[in-house]
């Protein structure tokens, strides 16, 4: 990155630390504090994918199922 590239971006955050720091110390933690509905999100597509799985939707199921692992994988959550 060039100086000239360096001091525009120091400026656009110093500017966006001023006006609005609530946005701008979100961004740099890079996530929410409380994930509470993104978790709630992953624990209803789960469920719902059991309770499918139990009356033998299985298409449906693996694709709730599925949904909730991708979110997950989207929060930045690892399998190891």
């Amino acid at each position: 990155m060039s100086e000239a590239e360096r001091r525009t971006l120091s400026e656009i955050e110093s500017r966006l630390a001023d006006e609005e720091p609530g946005l701008a110390s979100a961004l740099v933690a890079g996530k929410p504090r409380h994930p509470v509905l993104s978790y709630a999100l992953v624990a209803t597509f789960a469920g719902l994918g059991v309770l499918l799985l139990f009356l033998g939707a299985f298409g449906p199921a693996l694709a709730s199922l599925g949904f909730g692992a991708l979110l997950l994988l989207m929060r930045g959550y690892t399998w190891r």
